[in-house]
Formats: C-alpha cells, sequence, structure tokens
C-alpha cells in the first residue's frame, strides 16, 4: 500500500534508537506495525480517582496531590533493601502516606536509581492500593507516580489527541516485557507509534462493511486497544480487530481452495454392491449422524472437483468407520487409498482394524512403516507403482515421493492438527488430485472450524452409538487415591481392564521418561502388585510400544500404565477404567479424549481425575469433566478458557498462528466472518477470481484493500497465499 507506515522500521518512531529496536525485536517487534499490533498483557483500570478521606483498603484507586520530600532509610530486616517515604497531601490537606522498597547494590549504602520521577512540591497522581497505616492515616506501598501538572500534549506536538497520564489515572495497559524495557517505557514508545502512524493506518475494511457489521476503523482500533477511556472501548477494539484477523484467514482459506481444487479429479459415481455388501455386513447399526456424513461425502466424490471435507465428532462418534467408507469407496472402483495416521501404533490399530473389515470383500489392505520387512515393503511400493487396487495405511511419509501412487484416488487423515494447508496444498498440486478427508480427533465449535478450515467443507458425528452408556466421572483429591487403585483391582478381578495415564512432566524428555518410569514403578510395587501392567510412552521404541499394545489388546496386560500416546485411536471395549494422575495439568479437550479411551463396550465405565488443583481456572475444568459428557460443549468450554492455541495446537505444522485478539471468538462474530467471507468470495468469482492476480484474486475495487491484506497477512507464513503472487 503506498505511504503505508506499517512497515517501516521500528527506529522510524521518535525516542526508539538501535538500542531500544534490539530490545524490542526480542518480544518479535520489528516495525511500526508490530509494534502497534503488541497486545496488552492486561489493563489495570485505576480510573477510580478519589480522596484520601474516600479511601478504601485493597482497592485500586488513584489520588492526586501534592507529593513532600523523599526519606530513604535502611531496611531492619534485609541487607542492601531500603525503604523510601513520602507523604501525598490531596486538596483537601489530607495525607497519605507514600512507601517504596528498593535494594542496593553490593557495596552502595543506598539505591542507585529511586523509583520515584517527580520532584518534592509536584502535583502528582499516586495509583496503587491502600491500606490503614499503623495508628491512624493511610498508607500506599510501592505507589505509580505521574506528573499532573501541564501533562496534556501541546497543540502540534508529537503526542498531542494521545492519552494522558499515561500511568496512572486511567486503564492502565501492561505489556510482555524483556529485559532493558520496563513498562513505562513501553507505553511512551506505543504512544509515540500511535502518534506517528495517526493519519496513515491503512483501513482495509470498507466503510459499509463497518457500518453493517458495526465496527469502528483500525486507527481508532489501535488506540483503544492500548489506551481505551473504559472497558466498553477496550472490547469494541479487540472486537473488531478480531474480526478483521478471522475475516483474512478465512478469504486466504476460500482463495486457496478455488487455486488448488481446478485439476481433475476422481469421481466415483454411485456406491456400488460391494459397498453396499460392506455396510450390510457390519456388526453394528449406523447412527444418523453417520449415515449422513456418508450421503455428505457421496455427493462430493461423485463430482470430477476434489473432494475436500473435515469430518469431526465427539469421542467415540465412530469416525473410524467413515473413514473406512471413504477408503472403500475407492478401492471398489479399482483405484488406490491411503489411510494417514499421526503415529506409527495408530497405523497398526488402523491397518487391523480395516483388514477386516475389507480383505473379506476382496479388497488388499497394506501397512507401510518404518519396520515393514524389506521383502514386503518392495512388494507394496510394485503393486502401487503398477496401479493396483490398493488400501496403504501408514504416517504421513506416505506422501512422500518415494512412495509411487500411481492412481491414488482418496487420501484419509486421522488427526487433522497435525497435517495442514501446506500439505494440503501438496495433494492439491498432483497431476489429478486426490478426494481429501482429514478427520479432527477433537471436536470444534463448528463457527470456529468454518474460520480454522475455510478450504474444507465441514461434516459433524454429533452422536453416540446405541448402548453407549456415559462414562462415571469422578475428580478424587490425592489423598483418596488408595480407593482408586482398590476399585481398579476389583474391575480387573471382574475380567476388565484399565490405563493409568500420567502427565507429561519434566524439562526434557529424559526427565520425563524417568519420572514415568518411577510413578510406573511405585505403581507395580504397590497398589497393582501382582497384576499384569504394560508401559508406553513417546520414547519406548515402536515395536515394543505395538507389542505392548496388542497384548493390551488381547487381555493379557490388564492395565496399561502410559502418558498421553494413548490420548486417540486407542480401541480396547473391554476397559472400563480411566486413571488420570495429574488431571490440573491437562487442557479439557485432552482430558476428555482420554475418557473416551473407556465406555466403548456395553459395560459401564469409569474416569478418575487424581488432582489437586490449586487455580480457579483447573477447578472449573475438572467440575466440567464431572458433570460434562458432550465433547463440542467441552471444546467450547476450553476455548474461552484456554484460547485454541492449545485447544488445537495452532503452534503444530501447517494451522496458522492467530493473534491472541482472535483466540476467544464469540458466535456472533463469527458468523458475521463467515457471511462477508462468502459474499467476499462470490464477489472475487464473479470477477474471475480463479485468475490470480499481483495482490489477490481478480476482485471489486472497493475489496482491492482487503485482498491485499490477504496477501500481505499470509503469504509469509505460508511461502504464497493460496498460489496467488509470487
Amino acid at each position: 500500500m503506498p505511504g503505508d507506515v506499517w512497515d517501516e522500521p521500528i527506529t522510524a518512531v521518535p525516542g526508539v534508537g538501535p538500542a531500544r529496536a534490539a530490545r524490542l525485536m526480542r518480544l518479535g517487534v520489528a516495525s511500526v506495525g508490530d509494534l502497534l499490533q503488541l497486545v496488552p498483557r492486561r489493563h489495570v483500570d485505576l480510573r477510580d480517582t478519589r480522596p484520601v478521606a474516600a479511601l478504601v483498603p485493597g482497592v485500586p484507586v488513584t489520588v492526586v496531590g501534592r507529593v513532600g520530600p523523599v526519606r530513604w532509610r535502611p531496611s531492619s530486616t534485609a541487607p542492601h533493601l531500603w525503604v523510601g517515604q513520602a507523604s501525598l497531601t490531596d486538596d483537601r490537606g489530607d495525607s497519605l502516606e507514600l512507601v517504596w522498597f528498593a535494594r542496593a547494590p553490593a557495596g552502595r549504602r543506598r539505591p542507585v536509581r529511586w523509583p520515584v520521577t517527580v520532584v518534592p512540591g509536584a502535583r502528582v497522581a499516586a495509583s496503587g492500593r491502600a491500606e490503614p497505616a499503623a495508628g491512624r492515616g493511610w498508607r500506599m506501598r510501592q505507589p505509580v507516580l505521574e506528573p499532573v501538572d501541564g501533562a496534556a500534549p501541546a497543540a502540534g506536538s508529537p503526542t498531542a489527541g494521545l492519552p494522558a497520564p499515561l500511568h496512572t489515572g486511567r486503564m492502565v495497559p501492561e505489556y510482555p516485557l524483556t529485559k532493558g524495557l520496563t513498562q513505562r517505557l513501553m507505553r511512551r514508545m506505543v504512544q509515540g507509534a500511535l502518534a506517528y502512524a495517526a493519519g496513515r493506518i491503512p483501513d482495509p475494511l470498507p466503510a459499509h462493511l463497518r457500518r453493517e457489521v458495526g465496527l469502528c476503523t483500525k486507527e481508532e482500533a489501535l488506540r483503544w486497544l492500548h489506551f481505551p477511556d473504559d472497558p466498553e472501548g477496550l472490547a469494541q477494539a479487540r472486537r473488531r480487530l478480531a474480526f478483521e484477523e478471522l475475516l483474512l484467514l478465512r478469504l486466504a482459506a476460500g482463495a486457496r481452495r478455488a487455486q488448488g481444487a481446478r485439476g481433475p479429479g476422481w469421481p466415483l459415481g454411485a456406491p456400488g454392491p460391494v459397498v453396499q455388501r460392506w455396510l450390510e455386513q457390519l456388526p453394528f447399526a449406523l447412527t444418523g449422524a453417520q449415515r449422513r456424513a456418508m450421503a455428505e461425502i457421496d455427493g462430493d466424490v461423485a463430482r470430477a472437483r476434489p473432494m475436500q471435507r473435515l469430518l469431526q465428532g465427539d469421542v467415540g462418534s465412530g469416525k473410524t468407520v467413515v473413514a473406512a467408507y471413504c477408503l472403500l469407496r475407492a478401492a471398489a472402483q479399482g483405484l488406490q487409498a491411503a489411510l494417514l495416521a499421526p503415529s506409527d501404533l495408530l497405523a497398526q490399530q488402523h491397518a487391523a482394524t480395516l483388514a477386516a473389515w475389507l480383505r473379506p470383500l476382496g479388497i488388499s489392505v497394506g501397512l507401510l512403516r518404518g519396520a515393514t520387512p524389506r521383502a514386503e515393503r518392495e512388494d507394496l511400493l510394485s503393486r502401487l507403482a503398477r496401479g493396483e487396487p490398493l488400501v496403504v495405511v501408514g504416517t504421513h511419509a506416505l506422501l512422500q515421493p518415494s512412495v509411487p501412487f500411481r492412481r491414488l484416488a482418496m487420501v484419509v487423515v486421522d488427526e487433522q492438527h497435525r497435517f495442514g494447508v501446506r500439505q494440503r496444498a501438496a495433494l492439491a498440486a498432483r497431476t489429478r488430485p486426490p478426494h481429501l478427508l482429514v478427520v479432527s480427533a477433537t471436536p470444534i465449535p463448528r463457527t470456529l472450524a468454518l474460520c480454522l478450515y475455510g478450504d474444507l467443507d465441514v461434516s459433524v458425528l454429533d452422536e453416540a452409538p446405541p448402548g453407549r452408556l456415559p462414562v462415571d466421572t469422578r475428580w478424587v483429591r490425592p489423598g483418596r487415591r488408595a480407593e482408586v487403585y482398590r476399585f481398579l483391582r476389583r474391575e480387573v478381578a471382574a475380567g476388565r481392564q484399565g490405563y493409568v495415564v500420567f502427565p507429561a512432566i519434566g524439562d526434557s524428555d529424559g526427565d520425563e521418561e524417568q519420572e514415568v518410569l518411577a510413578a510406573a514403578a511405585r505403581l507395580v510395587r504397590g497398589p497393582l502388585a501382582g497384576i499384569p501392567v504394560g508401559l508406553v510412552h513417546g520414547r519406548v521404541p515402536a515395536d515394543q510400544q505395538s507389542e505392548t499394545m496388542a497384548r493390551f489388546r488381547a487381555g493379557e496386560i490388564k492395565v496399561l500404565l502410559a502418558t498421553s500416546v494413548v490420548e486417540v485411536g486407542v480401541d480396547v471395549p473391554n476397559a472400563t477404567v480411566m486413571v488420570i494422575e495429574g488431571a490440573e495439568r491437562f487442557g479439557l479437550a485432552q482430558l476428555h479424549q482420554l475418557r473416551g479411551r473407556v465406555g466403548r463396550g456395553q459395560q459401564q465405565a469409569y474416569c478418575f481425575l487424581v488432582a489437586d488443583p490449586t487455580t480457579p481456572q483447573a477447578r472449573r475444568r475438572l467440575q466440567m469433566m464431572r458433570t460434562t459428557h458432550d465433547g463440542f460443549a467441552l471444546a467450547q468450554a476450553d476455548l474461552q478458557l484456554r484460547g485454541p492455541g492449545e485447544l488445537l495446537g495452532l503452534r503444530q505444522a501447517g494451522l496458522p498462528d492467530l493473534s491472541p485478539l482472535a483466540r476467544h471468538p464469540d458466535p456472533d462474530l463469527l458468523a458475521a466472518v463467515e457471511r462477508w467471507a462468502r459474499i467476499l468470495l462470490d464477489a472475487a468469482a464473479a470477477a474471475g477470481g480463479e485468475a490470480a492476480g499481483a495482490t489477490g484474486p481478480a476482485t471489486p475495487p472497493e475489496y482491492a484493500a482487503l485482498w491485499e491484506a490477504v496477501a500481505r497477512r499470509w503469504r509469509p507464513a505460508e511461502g504464497t497465499y493460496g498460489g496467488l503472487g509470487a
């Protein structure tokens, strides 16, 4: 954008020299735009300004008055600690005692720099929490002081029109810091950046869009994000910036889909007799949600355009059956299909399940992994190269160029968050792109899924198979741990099986391994003595994990001790007890996935959350687990408590790194994002948007700045923006 101040170096801001710029770089701030988008960690509300006579103990407050001389004395309790005292007299003549603590460096008899930036007699605002002083009067410890006489910037000055004061008497922002930067300095630099960029901040959202959705301008949003007058202004700023962030993401995904799905696909037609025979022979009845998802898939694969669909469902909702249906739809037509699993352990389990279902129909199922014998591997690769109909199961390494699929018509990806947009783009770039079904192991609120996976259609499995009983979930304090293991022993004696899951502990894999081994040894010697147990965790070799899991499924191992490697995909219907040690260390979504490993048969199942939480948030998570079994409701709660950064693993390769502002979107905002995304994508298509321009699809002129913002925001993360531009 010509004249755009956004990308100017941070040193363009008055008062930011090379030394401060180097420190800001440690926070990821290199440009003016980076600093303006640095989201405060919180705001401290210091707007309550009152005289000394109206003070209330413990309430954040601001008192305005004149400060007296500062007196320093050494502390009587700690060496090198000094105590500073001064009085603040308000306009009514009442006084407030101000107290600071400062540490003097070794070899010095007093602090080098006093934490007071005003001279005696100056009129100042003091902010903090007041407390009754000994005897009579009031005291404020470690107050924040700021001069108030003449604090408003003069007209024409660099900071004219910007908020003053910055540090007291208002909603005060607090930023992430690094060595050499203080909150006072950060506020002054942000204030300087707002003044420097005033009138030059481009707004990619057209005025008519802002009016309809009820959004302020971008410049207003950035000012209110940092220095709001009240909580309502801060909420408006966050809503405006979250809308923009999510809309850019949604448009990038939609444009990427339009660019990537233009090659000829593999139209599969209607389901044939082989598919019908498989459905009739299933030993259980399909749910209505499974049938609906299969119908949506049938509609997709009947067309030449490759299917790109996300299947998400709660634990135990039958996602594996729908995935098998997709694979069979291709294999029954004499084509090749692949199932990509997130781990070697899960690949082996999927291969065993598919072989039991599909081989009686004459469909070959192969497993390709690092430990596959050489002769077997070469035979499998040879069959793929010849184009023989085949279903192959493996990890994401299946998509390496060394695996010579000749007629790959269907790809199913288990655990979507480890298979991102780059991998989807690689599939779409094939000469003849396959149909694609990606499966989410974590339920995601549908509106959020539409934004995060805008290049995919969404199918939801929101029903449990008939006959499944809700898992009886109990929160147990560590002091009652012995009762839990006595119960587990009784279930084992009755012919059942169980899990004990440990949290990831330690700063390194080696530390974690030793902690898990020690915890397992204590159980084997104590509460589980005499019971056949197995152990799996991230550092156990794949072959050993496979052997242990096979023995557990066969019933030889009665209790499986594990870390969260068993979080997804493990299916042992005879397991009825899940014990989660240190449950407060897990998020809601992860706890729900672990609970889903039991209750997969007809017997009543139990989940014990052994935890001693120390924060209100952790206690809320455990209470929700006790009372809620709906994975989508828990995912919505996890989104609000923790944000999708933890819910979805956004740091995993392929998924976008959302701004903190976009991590707690409300449903109404997401609905507005989806509505406008559809309007803009349709407008681009009508204007010939499938032909890429330098800044995005061909589009009506009023949306050109918005599409340019899409390209600028997402091209750096993806190498190209949806195939658009260089």
